[in-house]
């Protein structure tokens, strides 16, 4: 439980860095066409971290409302980059993340004209071909379709389906984007969407992606609440 600084000396702690590293080295390690695998699984783990600890916030303070849906947003704020982050690594280490042969040059702007009574202008997009193939970054929307094309968070539907949701949701980390005027926090996040939100990362990081021995399933313990509630995703969640 957390512990007030006038209260006691002792700390809370969650899972230790070592232990979600020991895990998470048996997928991410070198070799895999992913630079960086080290610091990857570092700030995956400092991040698996701080979900524990937005959970303990939720157990253990009495806290207003809106500082409870808050702490739902960044729940899932953090979830999706998780997520998002594993997905590049799976799909560069599978071959199938986006590649391009042609890189922007430079963009010439066209002549003002009229067209169906409005004025446009088209510009012309100068692309020079690479010497090889590189990198084409891709949204977190077109990962999740090429991960559930190819199964690579395993073939139930219904991950895919919350992840696509919860990536709208995750969008809302911009404050100004506001579609209508009651298009806000307070009734964008609900208490069902961490729940989907914890089903995705207990799914994902207890499965046989990691291989996750019975003691290493024990560090995700604390999300096994958020289980009990049975959600299903059919456009909307």
């Amino acid at each position: 439980m957390l512990v007030k600084i006038t209260e006691s000396d002792e700390k809370w702690y969650p899972i230790p860095i070592n232990n979600l590293d020991n895990l998470l080295i048996k997928q991410i390690k070198q070799g895999s066409r992913f630079v960086h695998v080290r610091a990857l699984r570092k700030n995956i783990a400092y991040n698996l971290q701080y979900l524990e600890f937005i959970h303990r916030c939720l157990e253990d303070l009495k806290l207003t409302s809106v500082i409870i849906t808050q702490n739902i947003k960044i729940f899932i704020i953090v979830g999706c980059g998780i997520i998002e982050s594993l997905l590049t690594f799976l799909l560069i280490k599978r071959g199938e993340y986006s590649q391009t042969e042609w890189e922007l040059d430079s963009i010439m702007p066209g002549q003002e004209k009229e067209w169906e009574q409005r004025k446009i202008r088209i510009d012309s997009h100068i692309y020079k071909k690479l010497d090889k193939l590189e990198r084409k970054e891709m949204s977190f929307n077109s990962m999740l379709e090429k991960a559930e094309s190819k199964k690579i968070l395993g073939s139930d539907h219904n991950v895919y389906a919350k992840l696509k949701y919860l990536r709208k949701l995750r969008n809302k980390v911009h404050l100004q984007i506001i579609d209508e005027p009651s298009d806000t926090d307070w009734n964008a996040f609900q208490y069902r969407h961490i729940c989907a939100m914890a089903q995705i990362i207990y799914s994902v990081f207890t499965s046989n992606i990691f291989r996750p021995s019975a003691y290493e399933k024990k560090y995700f313990k604390y999300l096994e609440k958020y289980l009990e509630e049975e959600i299903e995703v059919d456009g909307d969640l």
